[in-house]
């Protein structure tokens, strides 16, 4: 671990901390840790956060956050996914002219500013994010303040989880502490670690993959699909290879609340992502899922007993106005959207991590929407603090 572990707990400070996905990651990594702060505004995501953690937190604005409090914070880690809207496309790529970026051009003031700097720093945001100036602006900061860092794209398909969630990452540190893998300017689109779950070569390289052989991470991710999923993954090489079907993933229940309205099957049938149990993929899940269709999240075919092909053969072999036959034909595959305590299980978080019945669906997908992948920030968590 860090050398701000080996005199104590890792002081962290979490900024945009919503519903606490970079605090489960702290605490799935094993990192000996004490929170010194955490910054969220957003009712909901506070609500989750509160219902999870014993950590007191309150509504707290990160343009409130001054050098002088900075400097009593001492924060050792800053875990930070700042809001992703002006990145994006639907956000009509602001970037820092968007007021929604304020915050964080504020926290790099504040990273110019203090005399007491953070050992490590790491940060999620959408892809996109790579080629922004507010990226820019951060790397220069970096420089200048002496932190060396690597840039990363990964999705949790890359750790064997069947979604797709490309995010960009960020991992900085002091340069008098080296990375545990050979860093560059390069955007790293792997992980540069060893994930030969079922080797047991223990030589600082792995023979297999040629990669940094980091055993704290392949346990960790090993440790996750045995114990949480209950899968036997002793055979094989790459974690890649185990990725287990979307049933390990679905709760057992009854979903008739979340089967497709008829006005969506009507209007949108042929933009659906649909996947069943057996799949081995879904796509990302975002803020808008079950109230916006077009790239959301995928859908759960229920019925796998009649072909999802067949029907829509028969579908698009009717007239265009012969609506109602359509809608029998698609009804039968019983259609239906992942439970946002589903959506929750394939963003990995623990399974003691549970959604307060106080929200919404509505609340809870747009909370999930704007959160991380635990899993994929754990690995990350372990590589900066080793």
């Amino acid at each position: 671990m860090s050398s701000a572990e080996k005199d104590g707990p890792v002081r962290i400070l979490e900024l945009y901390s919503g519903i606490g996905g970079m605090h489960a990651a702290a605490i799935e990594s094993g990192l000996l840790y004490e929170i010194v702060g955490s910054y969220e505004i957003n009712p909901s995501a506070l609500e989750v956060y509160k219902h999870n953690f014993t950590t007191s937190v309150k509504p707290s604005n990160i343009l409130g956050l001054t050098v002088d409090t900075f400097i009593k914070l001492r924060p050792d880690l800053i875990m930070m996914s700042p809001p992703c809207q002006p990145f994006t496309r639907q956000g009509l790529k602001q970037d820092v002219n968007d007021t929604r970026t304020s915050s964080f051009l504020h926290v790099l003031e504040l990273l110019k500013e203090s005399p007491v700097l953070p050992h490590m720093i790491l940060l999620e945001n959408v892809a996109g994010f790579e080629v922004s100036q507010a990226r820019g602006q951060l790397v220069e900061v970096l420089k200048d303040r002496g932190f060396a860092y690597q840039e990363f794209l990964l999705s949790p398909a890359q750790f064997g989880v069947p979604n797709s969630r490309l995010r960009y990452y960020l991992l900085a540190k002091r340069k008098s502490t080296p990375f545990p893998f050979t860093s560059s300017q390069q955007i790293h689109t792997e992980v540069p670690v060893c994930l030969c779950i079922n080797t047991s070569d223990s030589s600082e390289v792995c023979s297999s993959c040629l990669k940094p052989s980091m055993v704290s991470v392949r346990d960790n991710i090993k440790k996750y699909f045995q114990e949480v999923l209950h899968l036997d993954i002793g055979k094989g090489s790459k974690i890649e290879e185990f990725t287990p079907p979307l049933e390990k993933y679905i709760i057992p229940q009854n979903c008739t609340k979340y089967l497709l309205k008829e006005k969506i099957l009507t209007k949108y049938a042929q933009i659906l992502d649909i996947v069943n149990k057996n799949s081995t993929r879904s796509c990302c899940f975002t803020k808008g899922y079950a109230h916006y269709v077009e790239g959301t999240g995928s859908v759960l075919q229920s019925n796998i007993s009649v072909s999802l092909s067949d029907i829509y053969s028969e579908v698009n072999a009717l007239p265009v106005e012969d609506t109602d036959a359509k809608l029998e034909l698609l009804r039968k595959l019983e259609l239906r959207y992942f439970t946002p305590e589903e959506v929750l299980r394939l963003m990995c978080f623990p399974e003691w991590f549970t959604l307060p019945q106080s929200l919404t669906d509505k609340q809870k997908y747009k909370v999930l929407g704007n959160s991380i992948n635990v899993l994929v920030v754990t690995q990350l968590l372990r590589l900066l603090s080793a």
